[in-house]
C-alpha cells in the first residue's frame, strides 16, 4: 500500500512532540523531588493549653524527625503571622532545650489571655511552620498572693501585708476606700504607691504605715503593671488625741497614782491593750485603803479599749469618781465587769462634766447601778450617752440603771442609740425620791434603734419620775420593746408585774412591741404589735443573740452590734 507524503511527514512530527512532552515531564517530576523548600518538618498538631494561675502545660503530637521545639506565648494575636517571632514574645526553646511533646511555661501573668503558637525544629531538616491551639487562645486562672490581714497586723496608722515569700512583683498601690456609687462600684481617694525591696520580696511582707485610724482601705500587689492581688483593710479605731497618753500592756493596770501624775493636764487617754484584762480600783484619799478610782479635777479622760481580736476587759473592783469639773469623761471599745464594785459610777461628791459617754461598750453583771448620783450634792452632767452598746445583767442588788433621784442633780439628756438592754432587773431610770416629790433635772431620754429585753423587775418602772405628767420628754424610736423581766403566759394570755414609763407620755414612732412585750401599768400608746413572742423574732434572745430572724420583720428597727 503506497502512502501519502504529507500524511507521512504528519505522523512523523506527532511522535516527535509525544517525545519531547514526555521529556518535558520527566524533568519537572525530578525537580519536584529535590526542591528543598518541601523538604521540612511536619507542623505540631493537636495543641492543647492546661493553664494554671501563673503557669500553662502545653502539650502536642509529636512527629518522627523533630529533634526540638520552640513555643512562642504573647499577649496580642499570633494568628496569621509569618513566621517571625514577635518582639515582645515570650520565647522557650531557641536554645534546644525542649526535647518532648510537653512544656510548661511559668512565670506568666495570672487572669490573663495568652495566644500561643509551637513549632518543630531539627539540625538537619528545614523547621516544620507554627502550629496553633484550636481556638488560638487560652485565659490563665486569677489569683490573689496577699494573705488576709488579720486583726493583729492592722493598727491605728499600719496596716501589716504579707504574701508568699519571692513571688515575684514590684510594688504596692493602696488607696482609702471612700464608700460607693450608685451602681455599687467602689469609690477611692487618691492612689498611692509603695516601691518594694529586695528585703520586702525575699521576706513577703511589708508594712504601710501613716493611715488614717477608723478608715479602710484597698491594698493592691503588682508585678509591674500586672495585679497579682488585692485585699480591703480596716484600720484600728483611731487613738483619741490627748495631751498625754498612758499605754497599759498585758500586766499592767491603771493606778490612783499614776492618774495623779497627770493631774495637771487637761486630758489624757488611757489606752488598754486588745485581748488583755485589767483590774481596777482606786484609794481611798483618807484611809488609804482600796478605793474608787478618782478622775483628778480639771482633767477630761477617755479609757480606750485598742481594737483587736477581743475587746479589753476592765474588772471593776471599786467605782469611778468624779473629781471636780470635767469636759468628758469616755469609755471606748471595752467590756466592763462588775468585779465587786457594784457601781461603776457612785458619784456622792460636788463635780460637772459635759459629756459622759459609753462607745462600743458592754456592761456586764452589774449589781447595782451603773450610774448613781448620791448624798444631795450638787452634779451635773449635761449628755450622758450609750452609743452602741450592750449592757447585760443589771439591777441584782435592787438598784436602778441610772440613779439620780434627787434635785441636785442635773442630767439634760440621756440617749440610747443602737443599743441593747438585756435583763434589767429593777428600775430602769429613777429621777426621783421615795416620796415622789423631788425630782432631777433630766429633760430628754431617748431610745433610738434599742433593742429591750427581759427588762424592769416586779413593780418597777422603765423611766420614773414620780407622778404621770412629770419629768423629760421620753422617746422611742426604732426600737423593739421585747419581752419584760416578770412577763408569764397562761392559756395563751401574756401578763406582767413590770411596768411602763410614770411621767410624761412617751413619744413613739416606728417602734414595735412584742406579745410578751408587755407591762402590767403604765403601758403607753403607739408602739406597733409584732404578733409573735421574743422567740420568735430573735435568733436566740436567752443566749443574747438578738440578730432578726424573722425575715418578714421591717429592716432598720432595734439594735445591730456586730
Amino acid at each position: 500500500m503506497k502512502l501519502n507524503n504529507k500524511y507521512m511527514m504528519a505522523m512523523s512530527g506527532a511522535f516527535m512532540l509525544l517525545a519531547a512532552s514526555t521529556l518535558t515531564s520527566c524533568n519537572d517530576i525530578n525537580d519536584w523531588e529535590t526542591d528543598s523548600s518541601y523538604d521540612r518538618l511536619f507542623s505540631p498538631t493537636g495543641l492543647s493549653a492546661s493553664p494554671d494561675k501563673t503557669d500553662v502545660e502545653l502539650t502536642w503530637k509529636a512527629y518522627p524527625g523533630s529533634d526540638y521545639y520552640v513555643v512562642e506565648l504573647s499577649t496580642d494575636s499570633l494568628y496569621g503571622l509569618n513566621e517571625e517571632i514577635r518582639a515582645n514574645s515570650l520565647v522557650f526553646g531557641q536554645d534546644a532545650s525542649i526535647t518532648s511533646s510537653t512544656y510548661t511555661a511559668i512565670n506568666l501573668n495570672s487572669d490573663t489571655k495568652y495566644f500561643v503558637r509551637v513549632k518543630a525544629c531539627s539540625d538537619v531538616t528545614t523547621q516544620s511552620h507554627w502550629g496553633y491551639l484550636e481556638k488560638f487562645s487560652f485565659n490563665t486562672k486569677s489569683e490573689n498572693i496577699l494573705n488576709s490581714i488579720p486583726a493583729s497586723d492592722r493598727g491605728e496608722d499600719f496596716i501589716v501585708l504579707t504574701w508568699e515569700a519571692g513571688a515575684a512583683a514590684t510594688h504596692i498601690t493602696y488607696a482609702e476606700v471612700l464608700g460607693s456609687d450608685e451602681a455599687g462600684n467602689t469609690l477611692l481617694g487618691d492612689l498611692q504607691t509603695i516601691d518594694l525591696t529586695s528585703d520586702n520580696i525575699a521576706n513577703g511582707t511589708a508594712t504601710i504605715t501613716g493611715l488614717k485610724g477608723s478608715t479602710g482601705y484597698q491594698i493592691t500587689i503588682l508585678n509591674n503593671g500586672h495585679k497579682r492581688g488585692t485585699r480591703t483593710a480596716t484600720t484600728r479605731m483611731e487613738l483619741p488625741e490627748a495631751q498625754h497618753i498612758i499605754r497599759l500592756a498585758a500586766g499592767e493596770t491603771l493606778t490612783q497614782d499614776s492618774l495623779n501624775k497627770y493631774s495637771s493636764l487637761s486630758s489624757v487617754t488611757v489606752r488598754f491593750a486588745d485581748a488583755t484584762e485589767y483590774n481596777i480600783v482606786g484609794v481611798d484619799p483618807n484611809t488609804g485603803d482600796a478605793g474608787g478610782l478618782i478622775i483628778p479635777a480639771g482633767m477630761s479622760i477617755t479609757f480606750y479599749g485598742a481594737e483587736g481580736d477581743s475587746k479589753a476587759v476592765l474588772n471593776m473592783e471599786k467605782e469611778v469618781i468624779m473629781g471636780g469639773v470635767h469636759g468628758y469623761i469616755r469609755f471606748v471599745n471595752l467590756n466592763i465587769n462588775d468585779a465587786g464594785a457594784q457601781y461603776l459610777f457612785n458619784q456622792g461628791a460636788d463635780a460637772s462634766a459635759n459629756e459622759v459617754s459609753f462607745t462600743n461598750v458592754t456592761l456586764n453583771n452589774f449589781a447595782r447601778s451603773i450610774v448613781r448620783f448620791k448624798d444631795s450634792k450638787a452634779i451635773t452632767v449635761d449628755e450622758l450617752t450609750f452609743d452602741n452598746c450592750a449592757v447585760n445583767n443589771q439591777g441584782s442588788g435592787n438598784y436602778a440603771f441610772i440613779t439620780l433621784d434627787g434635785n441636785t442633780y442635773t442630767v439634760t439628756s440621756i440617749k440610747f442609740n443602737n443599743t441593747i438592754l438585756n435583763t434589767l432587773r429593777h428600775n430602769g431610770i429613777l429621777m426621783h425620791k421615795s416620796s415622789g416629790s423631788v425630782l432631777a433635772n433630766v429633760d430628754n431620754i431617748e431610745f433610738n434603734n434599742c433593742t429591750l429585753y427581759n427588762y424592769i423587775g416586779d413593780g418597777r418602772y422603765l423611766v420614773d419620775a414620780g407622778k404621770a405628767g412629770l419629768g423629760p420628754n421620753v422617746t422611742f424610736n426604732n426600737s423593739i420593746l421585747a419581752k419584760t423581766y416578770t412577763a408569764v403566759v397562761d392559756n395563751e394570755v401574756w401578763s406582767s408585774k413590770s411596768r411602763g414609763v410614770r411621767g410624761q407620755t412617751p413619744v413613739v414612732e416606728n417602734s414595735y412591741m412584742t406579745v410578751d412585750g408587755i407591762f402590767g401599768s403604765n403601758a403607753f400608746k403607739g408602739c406597733q404589735s409584732y404578733a409573735g413572742t421574743s422567740d420568735d423574732l430573735f435568733t436566740n434572745p436567752t443566749a443574747g443573740d438578738f440578730s432578726i430572724k424573722d425575715s418578714r420583720f421591717e429592716d432598720g428597727i432595734g439594735a445591730v452590734i456586730e
